[in-house]
């Protein structure tokens, strides 16, 4: 089943054409949220699921001030969509093959702070 077009976004990567969706989960202990990141060809191929992002909301976070960076707070962009693209099909994902969701385990300094 392919994402829904009304709670995705397209992207077009080298030529092929993908849809993806970023949500956060709950707050946890520490105030993070994890980032869901979902793509998948428009032609219905498997799932790409990304685990392992991590933001914060600096709304909550105004009213305790502290030593929190804009590095705190990454939010993911077409350009980082590109990224996990290229590294999901670097590791094997085959987006055109129907199956089981592949997943790539990222972490924030892998995706937001590498030097491009």
């Amino acid at each position: 089943m392919a994402l829904n077009k009304k709670n995705s976004r397209k992207i077009v990567v080298d030529g092929e054409s993908y849809r993806y969706s970023v949500s956060a989960t709950s707050l946890d202990a520490a105030g993070n949220y994890r980032l869901n990141v979902t793509l998948q060809s428009e032609d219905d191929g498997a799932r790409l699921v990304v685990r392992g992002l991590v933001t914060r909301d600096f709304w909550l976070d105004i009213s305790k001030p502290g030593m929190k960076t804009e590095e705190d707070y990454p939010t993911v962009t077409p350009r980082h969509i590109k990224s996990i693209i290229r590294l999901a099909v670097d590791s094997d994902w085959q987006p055109q093959k129907t199956g089981p969701a592949f997943e790539l385990e990222l972490n924030n300094d892998q995706l937001f702070f590498q030097r491009d």
